[in-house]
């Protein structure tokens, strides 16, 4: 849950904060003026019980502007139920980190607690340590109750020494009462730090790191203090494992109960979710992980065996992936045989996955599609191309293809197309009216040329790029051929994998052996891609084929002058923002390169229109709202 700005956790009717060293540090040093006449609550597995137990001091914890896990069981109990980046924030770790930030930021603080004798000694290792710390005062309260013109006295000695920090050591509960009674009476932000001060001053040794990472802390103080923690210990500890479980149990049943009310979607068709091996995975990611953001339940099917990235870019079988739920089935090696048995085995569990729509992705896929549609599940088909029509497949999985593509104009509920042109091809080939959806694209970040100058000894504008996968259909013969005939000092950076395409692989491969110029960087992703289009001189898509070439988004995106066959689908993306060239014309290729290469002028221009032009012509966000209503989860029209 997130209150404020700042996330937290309910644990046994106390907001916990999500949070860890770094990010509190640095929430305390930004909200500073904010914080000023608040309290901080360091809270631990006694607190937490107490507050449990106590309605009272309960609303003292949950009124604080924050509430540490000082604990390591908080942060665990947190972790558990969902919250993989909750740590432990212990007071006395804490104490000393913003100590140290006080040499930079000039804070002033307060001591409140604790004895006359540790605070003496507290200030000597305190001075000695930190000889740069403004401490503005320190105080030791008597035992005894305070009289209200005592109290009044106390707060007005404070504040005259214009304190920052405010740490208070009482102990609980009585020191987040103490800080609760007194919250905008103060000039600077309060702190329970409980037993720190005893801790930094000396007089209390402090559990060793291993007990505290084993959260065996509470067994080491015993030790110093039986008679008082002994039975302390024993009763919330038990009590805290006893709470927390019935609780759990308790959230488990109430989110059974919400998530049967969700809409739950299968993703059938993509190789894996994460991957950047061709577009219909990065499509998938893009969907599922906004529309699990927006509460639906997601499940991806991954398929095992043959992957363009090769092993080095495995994922692991991860169960989940940013809130997606990870399903994998196995495959055969081989790569034709590898669709079609994961496209039987994903639709037969899908079967008893509860699903309320499946999304099929390609062609190949939708094959099966209609057997869900036998046991009336809602299934939407999304035809990335018509794959069918791509080199790489022979007669038989050409055959299996186009009897997807069948399937889909027949039997699916819905049908979106990424191109005007196959939209066409739809309505004219099975009278199927369909829905265009293109693909979406974020504005990136560009990079610096740092890790493709170590490995490749590039530099900004000194190459040109092709990026896809190495296919018949991406054209990139026509490209060397032609580049190979051009005099120029730009290399020709080639950057994908091969995808069951081995032949043509070796080909071209023996294109390029026989020029030093030309860079063939196998699959990439992550830093090394980012910094390949943040730094190209020219972008080329030489392809025969396309259903929506992400690649091409991409490249727009970062501000790449793009040279692109002027195939429908490629020009229905650039318009007038690239240059083309007649699809399949060597020659043609040639001197459009030529002349690009030939005149940086016009390729600014184009560098200048087009990231601008691509990131507001398409939008995931519009991808996502727009397939919604295809789910029948919203109301609207889709072109």
């Amino acid at each position: 849950m997130e209150q404020s700005g700042k996330k937290y956790c309910t644990i046994l009717k106390t907001n916990i904060n999500v949070t860890d060293m770094k990010q509190t540090i640095q929430y305390l040093s930004e909200h500073l003026e904010d914080l000023r006449g608040n309290y901080i609550c360091v809270s631990n597995v006694h607190t937490t019980v107490m507050a449990y137990k106590d309605e009272e001091y309960r609303k003292v914890q949950n009124s604080a502007a924050m509430a540490l896990p000082d604990g390591k069981p908080l942060s665990m109990v947190s972790r558990g139920r969902g919250f993989t980046e909750a740590e432990r924030v212990p007071g006395p770790d804490l104490m000393p980190r913003i100590f140290e930030l006080s040499k930079e930021k000039g804070y002033r603080h307060y001591f409140y607690g604790s004895t006359e004798e540790t605070l003496k000694k507290l200030k000597e290792k305190l001075q000695k340590k930190y000889p740069y710390l403004q401490i503005t005062g320190m105080y030791s309260p008597p035992f005894r109750p305070v009289t209200e013109e005592e109290d009044r006295k106390i707060i007005e000695g404070i504040n005259e020494t214009r304190p920052d920090f405010i740490w208070v050591a009482l102990g609980a509960p009585k020191q987040e009462k103490w800080m609760y009674d007194h919250r905008n009476q103060v000039t600077g932000v309060m702190l329970g730090v409980g037993a720190a001060f005893d801790f930094e001053a000396g007089t209390v040794k402090r559990a060793p790191k291993w007990m505290q990472e084993l959260c065996m802390e509470w067994f080491y103080r015993i030790f110093q203090d039986p008679k008082r923690l002994i039975p302390r210990y024993v009763t919330t500890n038990f009590s805290f494992l006893y709470h927390v479980k019935q609780e759990t149990r308790a959230l488990k049943k109430e989110e059974k109960k919400r998530n049967r009310s969700k809409l739950k979607l299968a993703m059938i068709g993509h190789k894996r979710i994460p991957s950047r091996e061709g577009g219909v995975e990065v499509v998938v990611e893009e969907l599922a992980t906004r529309l699990v953001k927006q509460d639906y339940l997601v499940d991806a099917y991954n398929r095992s065996g043959y992957h363009v990235s090769g092993k080095d870019f495995g994922g692991g079988r991860k169960k989940y992936y940013k809130g997606i739920r990870i399903i994998i089935i196995p495959t055969f090696r081989n790569g034709k045989l590898n669709a079609i048995v994961y496209s039987v085995l994903a639709t037969m569990r899908a079967l008893f996955g509860r699903y309320d729509v499946i999304h099929y992705h390609a062609e190949g896929p939708c094959a099966t599609l209609f057997i869900p549609k036998l046991f009336g599940i809602r299934v939407v088909a999304t035809i990335h191309g018509l794959d069918w029509q791509r080199a790489k497949w022979g007669n038989f999985a050409s055959k299996v293809l186009k009897f997807g593509e069948k399937m889909a104009a027949r039997h699916a509920d819905e049908v979106i197309v990424l191109s005007r042109n196959v939209q066409q091809y739809f309505l004219d080939t099975y009278g199927r009216k369909t829905h265009y959806i293109p693909n979406g694209i974020d504005r990136p970040k560009k990079r610096e040329a740092s890790e493709i100058k170590e490995k490749y000894g590039l530099r900004k504008d000194e190459y040109i790029l092709f990026l896809a996968r190495l296919v018949p259909e991406k054209g990139l013969h026509y490209l060397i051929e032609a580049y190979k005939t051009i005099e120029t000092d730009k290399k020709l950076v080639i950057a994908g994998g091969s995808s069951h395409s081995l032949d043509y692989m070796k080909q071209i491969q023996e294109m390029a052996a026989k020029d030093d110029r030309i860079i063939m960087t196998d699959f990439v992703q992550g830093r090394v891609l980012e910094e390949l289009y943040s730094n190209a001189y020219l972008f080329v898509l030489p392809s025969d084929i396309e259903g929506m070439a992400l690649s091409l988004l991409e490249a727009m995106s970062y501000g790449n002058c793009c040279l692109v066959s002027d195939i429908q689908e490629n020009t229905e993306v650039v318009e007038d923002k690239a240059v083309a060239f007649r699809k399949g014309n060597v020659e043609d290729l040639k001197n459009k390169l030529e002349d690009l290469l030939n005149h940086p002028e016009k390729v600014e221009e184009y560098k200048q229109v087009s990231a601008d032009f691509i990131c507001s012509k398409y939008n995931w966000d519009d991808v996502v709202a727009q397939t919604e209503i295809l789910y029948g989860t919203k109301k609207g029209k889709v072109n």
